[in-house]
């Protein structure tokens, strides 16, 4: 029992990391504005190529992303999901009516961490998108739970719990319900499943993200030594990425509020036409709705047990992307990925 109170003292403190505390904001948060390329204006200082302004200075119609930033946003929606979609570690065997599961997962996973699209992150200076660049792997820790539960179907099991992006504030809140279409604990066929999933994105107001998965896939356990089983498992699966982006600000140092009051004067940021007005309310801008973003992928993995004592290791390889909406392609390259999970199986 000293065991197991040591391992739900770990999940819970692991559950209590992925809250989005300031502590946590990091170089990976989200920082939309730097999708767009900075350019000289009338302005005595360089801003978004996407603001135009009139010869007083003031801002002529609204904010409108072009092509090459609504491909970057969908590019990179696309590699962010990847890293904190809904993994696989685990069986097409279920614990059973009575099975019950906790776990503590690390997922480790490259991105295209010199494209371009990956200026949209806190770290990345807009004036020198050199600075600062996103590790060329991301890190995500995470808690979950899963139960086995019983309907006059195929064995069921539901899962519940998070993943969190390192350096960063957000947290990915997942669910997933597994069916065990055929379970060979006691021949030698193998067990076949189906798994449905679903994600949502929290810790930036920049962007709601939601994330659903299907896979499939087939394991079999094996005895060793009458002390441990192992269970390989492998499969095909895919997600849909559906990203919407929150209001963001592309003069964000010429206060709107502020000029409208008549203050903000001498600000290099503001044009001095605009005191008074609420003229720099037109630069505030959102990616336009795109439809779904779909990666797809394959996995293999093992996992061992001793006991009611866990481990697993997965690798998965997600396929380069090529959904595209209105002429933007997500231009995401393949993506690697290692998930670890340890806990208890009862």
């Amino acid at each position: 029992m000293g065991s197991a109170r040591s391992y739900l003292v770990a999940l819970v403190a692991l559950i209590v990391m992925t809250a989005p505390f300031p502590v946590w904001a990091g170089k990976n948060d989200l920082q939309l504005l730097n999708l767009c390329p900075s350019t000289s204006s009338v302005l005595s200082t360089p801003e978004c190529s996407w603001v135009h302004r009139g010869a007083d200075g003031s801002i002529t119609g609204q904010v409108v992303p072009d092509l090459y930033g609504r491909q970057s946003f969908r590019s990179l929606m696309s590699e962010l999901a990847v890293a904190l979609a809904p993994r696989i570690p685990m069986t097409a065997d279920t614990g059973g009516i009575a099975g019950f599961q906790l776990s503590a997962e690390l997922g480790l996973t490259e991105i295209s961490n010199h494209q371009s699209f990956w200026n949209g992150v806190q770290g990345v200076s807009a004036n020198n998108p050199t600075a600062m660049r996103p590790d060329a792997t991301l890190t995500s820790i995470g808690a979950f739970v899963r139960k086995g539960i019983w309907l006059p179907v195929p064995t069921l099991e539901l899962g519940f719990g998070a993943m969190h992006l390192l350096d960063s504030h957000l947290t990915s809140w997942q669910g997933y319900l597994k069916v065990a279409i055929h379970e060979g604990a006691s021949n030698w066929a193998p067990s076949v499943a189906v798994r449905g999933s679903l994600s949502y994105l929290t810790g930036s107001d920049q962007v709601t993200m939601t994330t659903t998965g299907l896979d499939f896939f087939v394991s079999k356990g094996f005895g060793l030594l009458k002390t441990a089983r192992l269970e390989p498992f492998a499969g095909w699966g895919l997600i849909a990425i559906f990203a919407h982006s929150g209001q963001i600000d592309a003069t964000p140092n010429c206060d709107a509020t502020k000029l409208a009051a008549g203050g903000e004067t001498g600000n290099p940021y503001c044009a001095s036409s605009q005191t008074g007005t609420n003229n720099d309310l037109k630069a505030n801008f959102s990616f336009s709705s795109q439809n779904a973003i779909t990666r797809y992928r394959v996995f293999l993995g093992l996992k061992i047990r001793f006991a009611v004592t866990f481990f697993s290791a997965q690798y998965e390889a997600f396929f380069a992307g090529a959904s595209q909406d209105g002429g933007a392609k997500d231009q995401s390259h393949t993506q690697n990925s290692l998930s670890l999970s340890t806990g208890l199986q009862f």
